[in-house]
Formats: structure tokens, C-alpha cells, sequence
């Protein structure tokens, strides 16, 4: 398997895009394009969007002022929404949670008169993957893990895929989902509680894994971010992996936006609806210039930057506000990113997600 440095070298390689009447090209030398008014601007020159959760329609509790909004007008228009999240939880989760936001109809709701919200999560991946054990990245790793977890459903997630957790010195690969516990810390199989996480704990464990074998043990990473939602400065399973990389670690496999393998779920979820994504006008659409608007541009669809999200900072702009940042801010922001990813832009950049 490639390093985590290598995965995102692949995804910086120049590939075929299809154009987009309103494609807005940026150099790094060149202005920012404008926020756009509202979604309304450009909803009907798309027929499916690849909508990410976290930073953009809530905030993990709390739908965002005017999302719901926005959603059910996309919907009412006949526009397929997929969720496309980097959360290292099943599905079930993310339905539920949008269920109680108030967002909908959605997947598994029985016939409707617009078509149903579909979600694919990096964390239902890893789960679908490990507990199929048929293709790569998941088919040659053994049944053993230490897991870097939330701390909620670990067990349970792990236990149900097919696979148990140990403690490092007899695991087959290590999964990491959060830092917030480390599963796999027992005497036995019999006995796994979780300890809580701290950057020594880590530390030890990642050196453990890397003097495994050669190039250390397989790191499944199901959950690539490295900032929260949020902007806190909390650990992120994406950091994790880049420290574990640092100490020489060449078997990382993360799962998720900008990597391919969520991108072609989405594909799936389009086609299960009817929309061939070969031929089908799809944007997405996130506050992460690292995993969406990257994750977008490297996997054939347009994208449509939302400067209200992770970024809030660097813009100077109040977090889920849909206040337009300063012309120069966006300017500044998204020609150093170009400049940093083989040119990497944003079709389409929004104040915030609302109409």
C-alpha cells in the first residue's frame, strides 16, 4: 500500500475534467471568484450534489440557519443529495442525527415525492470493507486491531465487522477511528476495556506497531482529517496518521474524502437512483479546501466552496454566518492552496449554504 504522503501525491496528478458552463478557473496569481448570492444560483445547472455535513448544513447537534432550507429546495427540485462525510461512524448514525435535525425524507423513509437524501460515511467503508475482507485496501489484513476510537461504539463497530481487538504486540493492523480511547489495552481477549487516550499513549503504541514488522503495521485510517469541523484544536485521526508516517510507517491506508474510494460509493448511490455520474452534472460541496474541494477536483466533479466552515478563520468571517469574506482574504486563501496542490481551485465558492 502507498504512504499517506504518496495517496495525496496520487490525487495531485493532472486528470481529465469535464467542463462546466460555469466553471470559474483561478491561477494562483489571479482573483478569487466571487461568493455567490445563494444556492439558488447555480442548483439547476447541477442534477446531483455531493453534500458534506459537518461545517456546512450543521454542527454535529444544530442544523445551520436557513440548511434545511436548502436542502428541501434542492430536493423539491429533483436534485439527488448524497452526504459525503469523513465520519469514522456507520450510516445509521448520520440519518438519524439528520432525521433529528429535521432533514429529509431520507434513504430507507418508503416512497416519497422527491427523491430521498442517501448518505455514505469513510466509517461504513471501513466497516463494509473489513467485514467483506474481499478487496484492497481491507482484504489482506487479519483479524487483530488496536483501535484509536471515540470512545462510544468502538466495540461494538469492530465486534460486528468481523474482527477483535488486542493490544498492539499481537494486533494485525491498527484502525483509527478517533483519539479519544484506545481500544485494544487488556491482559486477554477476554478483558478489552478501553484506556483513555493521551499523546504519550499514542506515542508508545505507534512505535509498538512500527517495530512490528517492516514499514510497521497496516494503518487504517477511517476518519483522513486532520482539523475538526468545529476549528477546536483537538486531535484528528489524519494527524495521527501523519505522525505514525513520520517515524517511518509506509502502510497507511485512509479511507475517505479527498481518496477515491468514498467518491466511487458516491457513484454507486447515483446510479442506484437512477443518475448515470459518467454523463450527470454533480457538485461538491464543502468547507475543506484539503478533503472537499481537492477530494472534488481529483475525482471528476465540480465543487462548491463553502468560506463560512473550517476556513472560517483564515477569512475572518463569523462560523456559519454566510458572511462573504473579503475579496482579498479569498484571494489570498485560495491562490496559496493553488499553489500548493498542482493548482487546485474551487468551481464555485459560497458565503454559506442557504438559499
Amino acid at each position: 500500500m502507498v504512504s499517506l504522503v504518496a495517496a495525496y501525491g496520487l490525487l495531485l496528478q493532472p486528470t481529465a475534467r469535464r467542463p462546466s458552463p460555469l466553471r470559474r478557473f483561478l491561477s494562483p496569481v489571479l482573483e478569487a471568484p466571487a461568493p455567490l448570492a445563494s444556492l439558488l444560483d447555480l442548483a439547476d445547472e447541477y442534477d446531483a450534489f455531493l453534500l458534506d455535513q459537518f461545517g456546512v448544513i450543521h454542527d454535529g447537534k444544530t442544523a445551520y440557519e436557513g440548511a434545511v432550507d436548502a436542502v428541501c429546495e434542492l430536493q423539491r427540485r429533483g436534485k439527488k443529495i448524497v452526504i459525503i462525510s469523513n465520519s469514522s461512524r456507520r450510516k445509521s448514525d448520520t440519518l438519524a442525527r439528520l432525521r433529528s435535525m429535521g432533514f429529509g425524507p431520507c434513504e430507507g423513509e418508503g416512497a416519497s415525492d422527491v427523491p430521498p437524501i442517501s448518505v455514505v460515511t469513510s466509517g461504513d467503508l471501513v466497516w463494509e470493507g473489513l467485514s467483506a475482507a474481499a478487496a484492497a485496501p481491507f482484504a489482506d489484513l487479519g483479524l487483530r486491531c488496536t483501535v484509536f476510537g471515540n470512545g462510544e461504539d468502538d466495540e461494538e463497530y469492530v465486534r460486528t465487522c468481523g474482527r477483535v481487538a488486542v493490544p498492539v504486540a499481537e494486533a494485525d493492523f491498527v484502525l483509527a477511528r478517533g483519539l479519544f480511547t484506545i481500544l485494544g489495552t487488556g491482559p486477554d481477549l477476554l478483558r478489552q476495556p478501553f484506556s483513555p487516550y493521551s499523546a504519550d499513549a499514542e506515542e508508545e503504541a505507534l512505535r509498538a506497531a512500527l517495530a512490528a514488522r517492516p514499514g510497521g503495521l497496516p494503518l487504517v485510517v477511517a476518519n483522513p482529517d486532520t482539523v475538526r469541523p468545529d476549528g477546536k484544536d483537538s486531535p484528528m485521526p489524519g494527524l495521527l496518521a501523519a505522525r505514525y508516517e513520520a517515524m517511518g510507517a509506509t502502510d497507511i491506508r485512509p479511507v475517505g474524502k479527498p481518496h477515491p474510494l468514498i467518491y466511487e460509493a458516491c457513484r454507486a448511490q447515483l446510479a442506484i437512483a437512477g443518475i448515470d455520474a459518467a454523463g450527470a452534472r454533480v457538485a461538491a460541496v464543502g468547507d475543506s479546501l484539503h478533503h472537499d474541494v481537492l477530494g472534488a477536483s481529483q475525482n471528476g466533479v465540480d465543487s462548491v466552496f463553502i468560506c463560512g466552515g473550517v476556513h472560517y478563520r483564515e477569512l475572518e468571517v463569523p462560523q456559519a454566518a454566510a458572511v462573504p469574506p473579503a475579496a482579498d482574504k479569498l484571494a489570498a486563501l485560495l491562490a496559496t492552496f493553488a499553489s500548493e496542490h498542482g493548482g487546485c481551485t474551487p468551481t464555485h465558492a459560497l458565503a454559506g449554504f442557504r438559499l
